[in-house]
């Protein structure tokens, strides 16, 4: 059985208040050195779970499967300089061994680990070389996807049920990036719509060594694909973007979004029509566009009383409806797909568009940071690899920018009447927009 790991030599972590100063906490600044004494407790059990120990530096790629194990278990530490018998017989150059376990660290392991170093020296003149990791970001992989844990004393190559575990538990990696482990590259991709993509941001890629229609690889390259015990796998972000529209219903089906309209001013009122959207999120957002479309009138800028009363000259259904600027509700209809919370099955993510505004609902977990500080244009982007995608023009929708700064600034200015949120209840994000009648 493997003994509790022991605590004693670890730093207490602060809090970084920047980017800047966290990388500066992790990397220049020395650990607090650990004793003879504390490195011997330490080693007493053997190794298990939370310690390896070397007798010397080795194998670059061996020594890099065993970090990624550490990091992506439990934490734990590496001691350079022992043997398995517990003997130290130390490092020649603990400075270079120091060095190169800092570049496998920072180059061999993706994202980076940022190691505590310390070096022992005995009586002897022997010198044993530290390395500890934690769990903070987890889960580690390979330059080549590979992913590691521990199990007792020895590493292995985790499953892909171990996998997906770890990525759904990571801070860092959104759902967006979960493999799916039943989605088919060859057959769930609408490769008319990727590849028409893939041609409008890289014109050059079919040069003379370019060979046919690399989708695998391709999506790979965009961070949209993963490997996975030898298999290229899709990631749920890639599903969303690209995949077949059945095939994401089928997939995904917490990917749906509802579309109604009531006649009235809130849910309680009569449906005059509702629609479940499915398929990926270019079918998402141009069918909830062209819904909108029905019902209401979108303008670029505040119509003249003139230019509404001539408008509804022409059709006499339109007295019913209401004015909006068209490149907020634009904008607040993608922020609505790029930032829901796709991993959420019991919510459906809804539009509600009534006689005097339009409601944007979807599932979402709480922000590190006030909601209202998304009005002050501060970015809390969940989904970072999807909206660059969305909004780019050779993906083929209307896009507007600003975010929500210029979604509740254009819909205040246009009808006179400010916006009800942004905010977040009971795990549901809500913004209503209000027209002009």
């Amino acid at each position: 059985m493997a003994r509790k790991r022991n605590n004693a030599y670890r730093r207490p972590r602060q809090s970084p208040g920047s980017e800047r100063s966290y990388y500066a906490y992790q990397v220049d600044l020395p650990a607090p050195a650990t004793s003879r004494a504390e490195l011997m407790r330490m080693v007493r059990g053997g190794e298990d779970t939370y310690l390896e120990l070397k007798v010397r530096f080795s194998n670059v790629e061996k020594l890099t499967a065993e970090i990624i194990a550490l990091a992506n278990t439990a934490g734990g530490a590496m001691v350079f300089g022992v043997n398995d018998q517990l003997r130290v017989e130390g490092v020649e150059d603990p400075d270079a061994v120091e060095t190169q376990l800092r570049d496998i660290c920072s180059n061999y392991i993706q994202p980076p680990v940022f190691p505590y170093i310390n070096k022992v020296a005995f009586d002897s003149g022997r010198r044993v070389v530290i390395l500890e990791v934690d769990t903070d970001d987890r889960p580690h992989r390979t330059l080549d996807d590979r992913f590691y844990i521990r199990e007792g004393s020895t590493k292995r190559e985790a499953t892909r049920e171990e996998i997906s575990l770890l990525m759904r538990e990571s801070r860092l990696t959104g759902f967006e990036q979960v493999p799916v482990f039943d989605a088919e590259i060859e057959n769930d991709i609408d490769e008319s719509l990727f590849w028409s993509y893939v041609r409008g941001v890289n014109p050059g890629y079919w040069g003379e060594s370019t060979k046919g229609f690399p989708t695998d690889s391709v999506l790979r390259d965009m961070g949209l694909a993963v490997k996975v015990e030898d298999e290229l796998l899709l990631t749920a972000g890639g599903l969303l973007l690209f995949g077949l529209n059945d095939r994401v219903a089928d997939l995904a089906p917490q990917s749906n979004l509802r579309v109604t309209r009531y006649s009235g001013g809130d849910q309680n009122s009569p449906v005059v029509e509702q629609s479940i959207l499915q398929g990926n999120l270019f079918r998402l957002f141009d069918g909830a566009l062209g819904f909108i479309n029905r019902y209401v009138d979108l303008w670029d800028a505040r119509p003249s009383r003139k230019a509404r009363e001539q408008k509804v000259e022409v059709d006499s259904f339109l007295q019913s409806r209401a004015a909006y600027h068209r490149p907020g509700v634009i904008e607040a209809l993608t922020n609505s797909l790029v930032h829901r919370d796709w991993s959420e099955r019991a919510r459906v993510a809804r539009i509600n568009i009534y006689d005097d505004g339009i409601e944007f609902i979807n599932p979402s977990q709480p922000t590190e940071l006030p909601v209202i500080s998304l009005r002050y244009g501060v970015a809390a982007p969940r989904n970072p690899r999807l909206k660059p995608i969305l909004t780019n023009q050779h993906y083929g929708l209307p896009m507007a920018r600003g975010g929500v700064p210029m979604i509740c600034a254009e819909a205040t200015s246009f009808s006179r009447r400010a916006p009800e949120g942004p905010s977040i209840t009971n795990g549901e994000f809500r913004l209503k927009i209000y027209g002009l009648r």
